[in-house]
């Protein structure tokens, strides 16, 4: 709730859009010069409005819903359409200039590479200039850091502007309003019109670019990453490998030593059970074998499985 209905009736020196103190602007409104005044309703967040006013005979205004609208879904319509303008005239508000979502909004515009103007609304509400310098210096130092560059900042009443367009001329000095105006013509000639058009595909491309590189960027990144933990894991991997094959052949000693000792008992039990004085006992054949396991298998498996 800046203003910026009130701005653009100013500028327009008729009331065409709808003001109000809650937030107005439910769609984008998109303003062309007609023939008659009249409104199309494309969808729910696009209406197209058309005046007989010669400011809008080579140039479309399009007024969006604000950043701090209560409904969040405002914000979603209007990031959807900067990429589109050539020309961003940002509106503040001088009783709550630069709020967290107007800062925040700034930042998407910025990335965008659009030219901005800051306007300063509602100065008439101030009470004297002192304030007004106090906010210009906090919204140029802040713009600043954002936008990378000093703006261009202009100071307005539009309800003033327009009253004085509308038959009360002694306010005119009192809105501040000629030196943007003038601006904004020179800005929008034709020469500077053909300018804007060809650096905002530019500016979209610039800002496309570097939104992926930034994404192809960090995927590397993190590709690295991946690449690092895959080489520290077959480092240890083959650590664990060479410490394996090293104990393995300390285990298959330990396993040949069990198998000797085993081969031993063996002979030694065939030296003494296969004879001719114990041939009875021979033929016993579960009893041979009871002995067999016992004095000779014994704990093998277990201590091999060991």
């Amino acid at each position: 709730n800046a203003g910026k209905s009130a701005f653009i009736n100013a500028l327009l020196g008729k009331s065409i859009l709808k003001e109000g103190v809650t937030p107005t602007t439910t769609q984008v409104n998109v303003l062309r010069y007609g023939e008659t005044q009249d409104r199309q309703i494309i969808n729910d967040h696009l209406h197209i409005l058309t005046a007989p006013v010669d400011f809008l005979a080579e140039i479309s205004i399009v007024d969006t819903p604000g950043t701090n609208a209560v409904i969040r879904e405002h914000e979603n319509i209007t990031s959807n359409f900067v990429p589109r303008s050539d020309l961003v005239l940002f509106i503040t508000s001088a009783d709550r200039p630069f709020t967290e979502s107007e800062r925040a909004f700034l930042e998407k515009i910025r990335d965008w590479g659009k030219k901005v103007v800051i306007i300063i609304n509602k100065i008439d509400i101030l009470q004297n200039d002192d304030d007004l310098a106090q906010i210009q210096a906090f919204l140029n130092d802040n713009a600043r850091l954002l936008l990378g560059i000093t703006p261009d900042i202009y100071p307005i009443s539009a309800r003033k502007a327009l009253q004085a367009k509308q038959g009360q001329p002694h306010l005119w000095n009192e809105s501040r309003f000629e030196p943007l105006e003038k601006f904004i013509h020179d800005t929008l000639d034709e020469s500077s019109r053909l300018r804007l058009k060809f650096l905002n595909p530019l500016g979209v491309g610039k800002h496309l670019t570097e939104r992926y590189i930034k994404t192809l960027t960090e995927r590397m990144g993190l590709l690295q990453d991946d690449f690092r933990m895959l080489e520290d894991v077959e480092a240890q991997l083959d650590e664990y490998r060479t410490d394996m094959r090293r104990d393995f052949d300390f285990r298959l000693s330990d396993v040949d030593n069990v198998l000797y000792e085993l081969e031993q008992r063996g002979e030694t039990y065939f030296d003494e059970t296969i004879r001719l004085g114990r041939v009875f006992d021979l033929v016993k054949k579960e009893r041979i074998q009871r002995e067999f396991e016992t004095q000779v298998v014994s704990d093998v498996p277990q201590r091999i499985e060991k």
